[in-house]
């Protein structure tokens, strides 16, 4: 009797579901709904977990194809040169992320002198650091670390070193390493490596928006004319230079074999070559030892500065006044248009 109760209930139920086939569909439509939002979810989830690693590992892959150097800090490095080994010195700033573009300056040694006295002598690292530059030490031509800039100095001279090839290459290396903005590129030199520094803004004035010479001159061949050709395109200038240097003297001239433009010359040089006017504006420090002459108004905004200290020698650092701070300064004020 009970098994007769039991197979009828069950039958009843099938009864109901087969005279109500819409309740079922209802039940298996809810079902195949939450289903398939919850694989839309999962789906959603995993493209963006796989989009996420392969922006890590683009990332990663891009860390891995850079050079070591590209990192913060000092480093020495070489760069063969149509088969010749040049040595130079690079230091980028804590601050540097590979993606915003950062200025570069090229600093010169004097002759006999060498990138990590150089990096000592004028600060320019520590003031990388402070203002987020990237600075570059390039080593003049062994065995005497000279410069050949077009009348002066030393082995570079005699055996006619491509100087200027040298930096233009050595430039463009940087340039594919790291992220260098192309209108905030520098040059600046002391004494044989300021020499090359005006031999620079002329014949590479596509890369350099502006130089920055301390106690070097232009060279004059035995007519009396600047060994330097004029420049394709405008650069601003910035000239320090002692009033008393016995060296490379202010008036021009020279104690050795060299024949110095004097620093006026050197001036009129680049003031006519950028079209500045004639006229400066002249500042003269509290104690009268630092007299500063500004040529404005030249091309695409370029200018011509010269300070002359009154009792400065042949050197890079001089009373009254910071080297590094004013070049930097005038720099950061001078980019290419």
């Amino acid at each position: 009797m009970m098994g007769c109760f039991a197979y009828w209930h069950v039958s009843r139920k099938r009864l109901q579901a087969f005279e109500n086939p819409k309740n079922e569909d209802v039940k298996i439509s809810r079902i195949s709904k939450k289903r398939i939002s919850f694989f839309i979810i999962i789906l959603g989830i995993i493209t963006v977990l796989m989009f996420i690693a392969f922006l890590l590992l683009t990332r990663q892959q891009k860390s891995l194809n850079r050079p070591s150097y590209t990192y913060p800090g000092s480093h020495d490095l070489s760069i063969n040169i149509d088969g010749a080994v040049r040595n130079y010195r690079i230091h980028i700033p804590a601050t540097y992320d590979h993606e915003k573009p950062l200025p570069l300056i090229i600093v010169l040694h004097w002759f006999g002198g060498n990138p990590r006295i150089m990096e000592a002598a004028t600060g320019f690292s520590l003031k990388a650091d402070k203002e987020n530059f990237i600075v570059v030490y390039p080593e003049g031509n062994l065995p005497d670390y000279s410069w050949n800039a077009g009348f002066c100095c030393g082995q570079a001279l005699q055996n006619n070193v491509n100087d200027v090839e040298f930096i233009r290459r050595l430039v463009e290396k940087t340039m594919e390493d790291l992220k260098i903005d192309p209108k905030r590129i520098y040059v600046v030199g002391v004494s044989n490596g300021g020499m090359m520094a005006h031999r620079l803004g002329a014949e590479l004035s596509d890369i350099f928006a502006a130089i920055a010479v301390v106690s070097g001159s232009i060279g004059k061949d035995p007519d009396g004319h600047l060994i330097i050709p004029a420049p394709s395109g405008p650069v601003s200038v910035i000239i320090i230079h002692g009033e008393q240097d016995q060296l490379v003297p202010y008036y021009g001239g020279g104690r050795f074999r060299e024949i110095f433009a004097s620093i006026s010359e050197c001036v009129s040089f680049w003031v006519k070559a950028n079209n500045c006017s004639s006229n400066p504006q002249v500042e003269t420090s509290s104690d009268g030892n630092v007299v500063k002459n500004v040529y404005s108004g030249g091309v695409e905004g370029t200018e011509v500065v010269l300070y002359t200290i009154i009792d400065g020698d042949h050197s890079w650092s001089f009373r009254g006044i910071s080297t590094t701070d004013t070049v930097w300064e005038f720099f950061k004020n001078h980019p290419k248009p």
